[in-house]
């Protein structure tokens, strides 16, 4: 057994499991064996036999600490089985014991390992959205100007740059400033649109700073914001569960811009880290209805939401965060509420 193995079963034995907030509860025509293909998730499995599919880690077994919980592949056979602790999934030839999923040593390469969440999803607004805490250029690092004469600037052409500490050969990614997000009660203004336009490489440091357009979706203006590329986002392992404590807000943008929202539509959502929030919550959707005029009390009343689905959230800044809509029973839209399931 490797070093590595034994550290993963150490951990595993040694950290408790998150409590769940309530008991497992089983969907009356769950399966008693399932076999994983290509193309599952943790939680469209856990969706065959679970209610609430973000209760995933208690029913696998699987250690919220973990940094990589993706312990099954495509061809495991997964059989139900009742334990002390409740129902659990094991894998057929698990060497984690009774109720686990535990560490297996194959050659298996781990980006076949089935993930938490469909990927192809959010990958691109991880790697191109991002929310803004300002709408003033000189707050951050920002184009002044271009390098050539064109009237239009993109890819393979030079930009300035000021106020940018880079280091030559750095990828910065390039934002417009756009609306301003903001909560529906309160009126607070909690950060701007960050519009993607493209990225650029630091050719030559200083005052100004000259880089290279390596990749451009639009014209690159002055005023655009220069954003140091983070590939570590790309790299996040994501644990759905509940919120540690009770959170409550709205849905206030939909990224791809329609005015309905369906399964695997990206939001934002009024509330991120200041609010408790962490990657992986999962929280429940309510559509809210229109107010209703009492003829009798001669007073409009706002009936309670609707269920309407769930979402997970995928990325965190300070004030807002963005999820992505893992069911949905009805369609959503904005200032629909969201709240701790």
């Amino acid at each position: 057994m490797t070093r590595l193995c034994r550290s993963l079963i150490a951990l595993l034995v040694a950290w408790p499991l998150l409590a769940a907030a309530d008991e497992l509860t089983l969907r009356p025509d769950h399966p008693d064996v399932y076999v994983v293909v290509r193309g599952d998730t943790l939680w469209d499995i856990s969706g065959r036999f679970l209610d609430k599919p973000w209760h995933w880690p208690e029913l696998w077994g699987v250690n919220p600490q973990i940094a990589n919980p993706h312990l099954i592949y495509p061809g495991d056979r997964l059989r139900l089985v009742m334990t002390a602790d409740g129902p659990r999934l094991v894998r057929d030839g698990a060497t984690g014991g009774p109720g686990s999923l535990g560490p297996k040593v194959r050659a298996t390469p781990l980006d076949t390992a089935i993930p938490a969440i469909p990927l192809r999803h959010i990958r691109a607004f991880l790697e191109e959205a991002v929310v803004l805490h300002s709408n003033r250029s000189a707050d951050f690092a920002y184009v002044a100007s271009a390098a050539d004469e064109h009237l239009a600037v993109g890819g393979g052409d030079r930009v300035y740059g000021r106020n940018t500490a880079a280091q030559e050969g750095e990828q910065l990614d390039i934002f417009r400033i756009g609306d301003a997000y903001k909560d529906p009660e309160t009126g607070e203004q909690l950060g701007y649109n960050g519009l993607y336009i493209g990225q650029a490489k630091v050719h030559k440091t200083g005052d100004p700073t000259t880089l290279g357009v390596t990749r451009s979706r639009r014209e690159v203006l002055a005023g655009d914001v220069l954003i140091p590329a983070d590939d570590a986002l790309l790299q996040a392992s994501y644990v759905p569960r509940a919120p540690a404590a009770p959170v409550r807000g709205h849905i206030i943008g939909v990224i791809d811009g329609v005015s309905q929202i369906g399964q695997h539509s990206v939001v934002v959502l009024s509330r991120g880290k200041r609010d408790g929030l962490e990657l992986g919550n999962v929280l429940q959707v309510g559509q809210v209805p229109p107010p209703i005029h009492d003829p009798i009390a001669r007073q409009q009343v706002q009936p309670p939401s609707d269920p309407a689905g769930t979402v997970l959230v995928f990325r965190l800044f300070d004030r807002v965060s963005y999820a992505l809509v893992m069911t949905a029973t009805r369609p959503m839209h904005v200032l629909d509420e969201v709240s701790s399931p």
